[in-house]
C-alpha cells in the first residue's frame, strides 16, 4: 500500500473585534493594497480604528530576499515573511502551508504534493505547480546559502497544482530540512535573473507570504513590512511591522518604544518576568551551543586524549553560572542538547576534574620537564592562542585559567564575531570559540561532524575547509545509514551511536547551549510561540510568521 500523508491545514485564526474601516490604497511599486485606512468612513458603521502597527527589535541582516540576506538563521526568517514553502512548522511539528497534502512512494524517493488553489503572489499571479518546479531546479542551479537541494534528483509537474519531487535516495529529513525550507519563488520574475546575489529590486520581495515588503534602511537595518490582504490563510492580525536595531531592548520594551523585546538577555528577562506583571516573558529551547573548535594540522590536537583533558579541565556548571550569569545550560559531550528526542545520557562523561586532566597528559607525552609550568609536547612548549568574540572575553579568561591549571598556556585574543568566523572557516588560527543556532531538529544536525559535506549549506563544521578536518570512518558510515533509516526506533539507536563517538573523540567541546527568552506587551499584540525544534532549520525565535495570523490584536 501507498503511504498516504494527508494532513488538513488546521490553523486557528484569532480574529480581533475591531470596527472596519475601508481600504486606502497606498500602491507599492507593484501596486498592491498595503495599509488600510483609518480615516475614510466605514459603510457598515461609523467607527474606524487605528492602524495596527507592531513594533520589534530585530538585527540588520540586509537586504531580505532569498540571496540577499544574511545565511544566519534570522535572515532566513525576513525571507519567511514573504516567501512561503511546502510545508511549514508550529509549535507541535510540521503542518501543511502552500501544499494541503502529500504522499510519498512505496520505495520513499517519490513525494508528491497538491498544492492549495488560489494562492497568489503579491503582484497578482497564481501561484502553481511550474513556480514549486522552477524553485527547486534554481536553487540547484544557484546553490542557496541556508538549504542544500543536492537530495533532489528531479522535480515534475503533473497539472497545475500537482507536483512530485524525485529523490536521489532515501533522506528521512526531507520534509523538514527541504519540503519546509525550500521558498517558492515566482518563475515569471526570477526566470531571467543570473545573478541572484545582486538581485534586490522590489521585484526580488515578491512572494506569497503573509507580509509584503515597503522597505529597508540599508545604513539604520531598519525594515517595514504591511499586511498581504490577500494571504490565501487568512486575515494578517497587524497592519504594519517595523523592526529596528536597538541597542537596551528591555529599556526600549518598558519605555513603549516596542511591542516586544525579541533579543532581550536571559537575566533582564527572568528579572522582568518576576518585577512586573504588565509584561509575559517566554523561554525556549536552547537552539544555540556554543562550543570550542580546535585546528587538526596541529599535531598534538590529534590525540583524542589531548582534548579529552582539556574538556575535563573546564568547569561547564561554574562556566555557564560565572561567564552566562546563568544564562545556559551546560553543554554535553555528545553534543545534541539533552533536551532533544534524539539524545541518549549512554555517552562517555567528564565530570570537571584536574587530576584526571593531568593523567591523560602525561599518558599522551604532555609533560612539564622543566618546571615552568606548562606541558611540553615535541620539546616544545604547549601553548595556544585563544580567538573569541568580543562579548566572550570573561568565558575566554575562565577557559584560560582552567587550561593553565593543567599546564597548557592560552593567549586570549579578542575580536569582533565576522572575524573569528572567517578566521575558522579559512583555518587561520589554533583554538577558537563561537557559536552558532541551527542546533536542533533532525540529527542530520550532525552532518557537521562527516566528512566531504561539502553541500552542507547552513551547518557549521567542526573545523573547516581551511583547518586540517576531524576524520572518523565508523562515524561517516553510521550517519550516512541513519539518514535512510525509516524506523524510528533504529534510527535513534544510530543516533545515540554517533554520540558515543562525539563524546569518545571530542573533535569540538561543547560548552553550553544558550537558554532563549523573549519579552512582549501583551495589551498591544499576543499569541506569541516557539517553534517546536525552531523555525526552519531551528531557528530559536518568536519569529515564526504564522502569529502574524494565529496571533490577536490587543490595542
Amino acid at each position: 500500500m501507498k503511504k498516504i500523508i494527508s494532513i488538513l491545514l488546521i490553523l486557528s485564526l484569532c480574529l480581533g473585534i475591531v470596527a472596519c474601516s475601508n481600504d486606502k490604497n497606498l500602491s507599492n511599486e507593484h501596486n498592491q493594497d498595503i495599509s488600510k485606512n483609518d480615516n475614510e468612513e466605514n459603510t457598515n458603521s461609523d467607527e474606524v480604528r487605528e492602524e495596527r502597527i507592531l513594533r520589534m527589535d530585530g538585527d540588520n541582516l540586509g537586504f531580505p530576499s532569498v540571496y540577499t540576506s544574511s545565511p544566519k538563521g534570522r535572515g532566513y526568517m525576513l525571507v519567511s515573511y514573504t516567501f512561503d514553502t511546502l510545508v511549514w512548522k508550529d509549535e507541535n511539528g510540521i503542518i501543511p502551508l502552500l501544499a494541503k497534502e502529500w504522499s510519498i512512494s512505496d520505495d520513499n524517493v517519490k513525494y508528491t504534493f497538491k498544492l492549495n488553489e488560489g494562492v497568489k503572489f503579491t503582484d497578482g499571479t497564481d501561484l502553481t505547480a511550474e513556480d514549486v518546479k522552477f524553485s527547486f531546479d534554481y536553487l540547484k542551479e544557484h546553490p542557496y546559502q541556508w538549504i542544500s537541494v543536492s537530495p533532489v534528483k528531479e522535480v515534475n509537474v503533473v497539472d497545475n497544482y500537482t507536483v512530485e519531487i524525485v529523490l536521489n535516495d532515501v533522506f528521512v529529513p526531507f520534509i523538514t530540512d527541504i519540503a519546509g525550507n525550500v521558498p517558492i519563488m515566482p518563475k515569471h520574475i526570477w526566470e531571467n535573473v543570473t545573478e541572484p546575489e545582486k538581485f534586490n529590486t522590489p521585484d526580488s520581495v515578491v512572494g506569497s507570504g503573509p507580509l509584503v515588503l515597503e522597505s529597508y534602511d540599508e545604513s539604520t537595518g531598519v525594515y517595514i513590512y504591511n499586511a498581504n490582504k490577500n494571504y490565501f490563510l487568512g486575515e494578517v492580525q497587524i497592519d504594519k511591522l517595523i523592526m529596528s536595531p536597538i541597542e537596551n531592548t528591555k529599556e526600549a520594551l518598558l519605555a513603549d518604544e516596542i511591542d516586544i523585546a525579541v533579543n532581550i538577555k536571559y537575566g533582564e528577562a527572568m528579572k522582568l518576568k518576576s518585577e512586573n506583571e504588565k509584561y509575559k516573558v517566554i523561554e525556549g529551547p536552547g537552539l544555540w551551543v556554543g562550543r570550542m573548535y580546535f585546528n587538526f594540522a596541529i599535531d598534538e590536537l590529534n590525540i583524542k586524549e589531548v582534548r579529552q583533558a582539556m574538556y575535563y579541565a573546564i568547569n561547564r556548571d561554574e562556566l555557564v553560572q560565572k561567564a552566562l550569569k546563568g544564562a545556559a545550560d551546560a553543554g554535553n559531550p555528545g553534543h545534541i542538547h539533552p533536551a532533544s528526542e534524539w539524545y541518549s545520557e549512554d555517552v562517555k562523561q567528564y565530570e570537571y576534574s584536574v587530576e584526571k586532566a593531568k593523567d591523560l597528559l602525561t599518558k599522551a607525552g604532555l609533560i612539564d620537564t622543566d618546571a615552568d609550568g606548562l606541558v611540553e609536547y615535541n620539546g616544545e612548549n604547549v601553548s595556544y592562542e585563544f580567538i573569541v568574540p568580543e562579548e566572550q572575553t570573561s568565558l575566554a579568561e575562565l577557559v584560560k585559567a582552567y587550561f593553565e591549571s593543567i599546564g597548557i598556556g592560552l593567549e586570549v585574543k579578542a575580536m569582533d564575531q565576522n572575524t573569528v568566523a572567517s578566521l575558522i572557516d579559512e583555518g587561520k588560527f589554533e583554538l577558537a570559540f563561537n557559536g552558532h543556532g541551527s542546533f536542533g531538529g533532525d540529527p542530520v544536525l550532525l552532518k557537521r561532524f562527516a566528512s566531504n559535506n561539502g553541500d552542507s549549506a547552513s551547518t557549521p563544521a567542526v573545523t573547516t575547509q581551511g583547518g586540517q578536518n576531524w576524520y572518523n570512518e565508523e562515524f561517516n558510515k553510521i550517519f550516512n545509514k541513519q539518514l535512510i533509516e525509516l524506523d524510528s526506533k533504529v534510527r535513534y539507536e544510530e543516533v545515540a551511536q554517533l554520540q558515543q563517538i562525539i563524546a569518545e573523540e571530542l573533535p569540538t567541546l561543547t560548552l553550553y547551549y544558550k537558554k532563549s527568552s523573549s519579552a512582549y506587551n501583551p495589551s498591544t499584540f499576543y499569541g506569541w510561540f516557539y517553534t517546536k525544534d525552531g523555525v526552519s532549520i531551528a531557528v530559536p525565535t518568536v519569529h515564526n510568521k504564522l502569529v502574524f495570523i494565529r496571533g490577536q490584536w490587543n490595542k
